[in-house]
């Protein structure tokens, strides 16, 4: 069944006249009567009367309003799709929960004030999550700390965030202007949980020493693990930001430093929409480096 044939069809009934019809298509009245032959040949049945030819039958009537629901959903199917050719759409954003108090928001608001056409969606979890939200299509774009060697995704990074001690007050080490890894060793370590990025940049860095001290507790969130630490049940290893000074607990420098990479993730089996290309270039080039696509 050809669309057109179907559009004809549509434009006879509501105009009632061929002449008319066919002035408003632009096409001529054999046409129209050809696309109309061939949609009752098809359907198996009249959908004017021979007599009045311009007059619906019932069957034709039925017919006006399935065309009429199915060139609608189309149609707005049509201009979504080319909307998001042009760039303009929704950008699914998924993000560890670390990047969302300032980093990642402030790029989308920043984003936002000059694509306000763009609707921005936002959803955190852990590394793992995200990931796997991007890979089954939930989210277009993942921030994330992790970037695993499976050919499933296309990593870019972007920054890295020191990594600094969280330790109690009046802790061995709360006077030191840094420490090092080493110097760790014999206290508790309140742990990030299985499937975070942060476990494995943790535990990275201690294999590099050979060592890692004894896990007291776990958790995903970073506040929570500096909250434990402030709270004397250990230490813990947390980005150095902002949002950590308002917590009562030294934050120490860690020496050689330990970085948390953080990259823009996509999904090599998905093709990227041109929305979320251009937020991902606008935030590259926001963080002073330069797109490689």
């Amino acid at each position: 069944m050809r669309l057109r044939s179907i559009r004809y069809f549509l434009t006879l009934a509501e105009t009632k006249h061929y002449t008319k019809a066919a002035e408003k298509l632009g096409v001529s009245q054999p046409s129209i009567s050809h696309a109309i032959r061939e949609l009752e040949k098809e359907l198996g049945l009249p959908l004017f009367h021979l007599e009045r030819r311009t007059e619906l039958t019932e069957w034709g009537e039925q017919f006006v309003a399935a065309a009429r629901s199915a060139l609608s959903i189309l149609d707005e199917g049509s201009a979504r799709i080319q909307r998001e050719a042009e760039g303009i759409g929704t950008i699914r954003i998924g993000l560890m929960r670390t990047l969302g108090t300032k980093t990642i928001p402030e790029l989308a608001a920043s984003y936002r004030s000059t694509h306000g056409e763009c609707r921005l969606t936002f959803t955190s979890g852990r590394t793992g999550e995200l990931l796997d939200a991007l890979t089954e299509g939930r989210t277009d774009i993942a921030f994330v700390s992790d970037v695993p060697s499976s050919g499933k995704f296309v990593p870019h990074y972007l920054f890295s965030m020191k990594l600094a001690l969280a330790v109690p007050k009046g802790h061995p080490l709360a006077e030191r202007e840094s420490v090092t890894l080493e110097d760790t060793l014999p206290y508790p370590l309140i742990h990030y949980s299985k499937g975070t990025g942060m476990r494995t940049i943790v535990e990275d860095a201690y294999h590099s020493i050979g060592r890692m001290p004894e896990e007291a507790y776990e958790d995903e969130e970073v506040l929570v693990l500096a909250g434990l630490a402030a709270a004397g049940f250990g230490i813990a290893i947390v980005p150095a930001v902002k949002l950590l000074e308002s917590l009562d607990t030294p934050i120490i420098p860690i020496k050689p430093e330990v970085e948390m990479p953080i990259y823009a993730a996509l999904s090599a089996d998905r093709i990227a929409s041109p929305a979320s290309l251009d937020f991902l270039r606008y935030t590259i080039e926001k963080l002073g480096r330069k797109p490689d696509f």
